[in-house]
């Protein structure tokens, strides 16, 4: 089945910032033309540009995807309905609009760095590039709505993506609450703070990690305590109908939460795991790198694509429509 965006064409001009944005509209279904190949993983799918050809093909593209520097104006005279989609650090023309950036300095300055990692050292950034794909993921949806827009009208659309915003949008929680109580996130660790407590979320087990957290689930609660047995020690006493997790003091959480470490480490992660299927735990096991690429069940739901021999992300969505003929 052809991608439902077959029809188009994109010229993509970017380079690391927005990137992504093109490989998302060739998963639709777009031709994707690109000047420089970049990094694969955010490439592959599109077609090279010889040189010279982005200028003939602007004039007929139906959505270019590039940084500031080009002029709207000059575009869209030649190509009127053209969809012009800016990725920019900042909103060209604004505050920061000319300050050089990186992904790294982007997420700072978001905030999303303020709340990851341990209190008591320095903060951290999170793996690969999230601002420069957040950026791309609202320059597809932008890009999107602005075809819906030319439908109706017939004319171009010009769509600017502000990375330092898409990055505080995906950091939507500590804005909220600094704009509500004017309080301002910190780093907790390993633990989830709710009410006036906190509690644990990833433990060690036989063979790696798992996550799970003592919560006001009573079913779930009680699992666990049947599973642990005689060793459930002052769990098996809680009335887990009217205690409220988030108000129990962090010294007894800890002497709870030792009780359950202890149970992780002697169980392997596919035996949390289906302990967790079969008695409603609520249990996740954590997966390396490793385990996701060689995971027959990841590969069984056509995860992965075979590129120059390396193994990436492959459909960034399925549809059962794509098995008809």
């Amino acid at each position: 089945m052809r991608g439902i965006l077959a029809h188009l064409l994109v010229i993509d001009l970017t380079e690391e910032l927005g990137a992504i944005a093109g490989r998302m509209l060739a998963e639709l279904g777009a031709e994707v033309r690109r000047a420089s190949p970049g990094e694969l993983a955010w490439n592959h799918g599109k077609q090279p540009l010889g040189p010279g050809e982005a200028e003939a093909l602007l004039g007929e593209a139906d959505i270019v995807l590039r940084g500031p520097g080009l002029d709207h104006d000059t575009l869209t005279a030649a190509n009127p309905a053209l969809i012009d989609v800016v990725i920019a650090p900042f909103l060209p023309g604004g505050l920061n609009g000319d300050r050089p950036e990186t992904d790294l300095t982007l997420m700072a300055r978001s905030g999303l760095m303020a709340i990851v990692g341990d209190p008591d050292r320095a903060p951290l950034t999170l793996p690969g590039q999230q601002a420069y794909a957040l950026a791309g993921i609202q320059a597809v949806i932008g890009a999107l709505t602005a075809l819906r827009a030319r439908a109706e009208s017939g004319r171009g659309q010009l769509v600017e993506v502000s990375a330092y915003q898409s990055a505080v949008l995906a950091n939507y929680r500590e804005p909220l609450t600094w704009g509500w109580t004017g309080r301002i996130g910190k780093r907790t660790g390993n633990l989830l703070i709710r009410g006036k407590s906190g509690v644990r979320q990833v433990w060690p087990c036989k063979d790696g990690w798992v996550t799970w957290a003592l919560v006001d689930n009573p079913p779930m609660m009680r699992a666990m305590v049947g599973l642990l047995g005689d060793r459930a020690g002052p769990l098996a006493e809680v009335n887990w109908d009217t205690v409220l997790v988030a108000d129990v003091a962090r010294e007894t959480l800890v002497e709870w939460e030792e009780i359950v470490a202890g149970f992780f480490q002697s169980r392997t992660r596919a035996e949390l795991g289906e302990l967790s299927a079969r008695k409603g735990l609520g249990l996740s096991y954590i997966d390396t790198p490793e385990d996701a690429l060689a995971s027959d069940h990841l590969a069984a739901r056509g995860l992965w694509r075979e590129v120059d021999g390396v193994k990436l992300p492959g459909p960034l969505w399925l549809s059962s429509l794509d098995a008809r003929p």
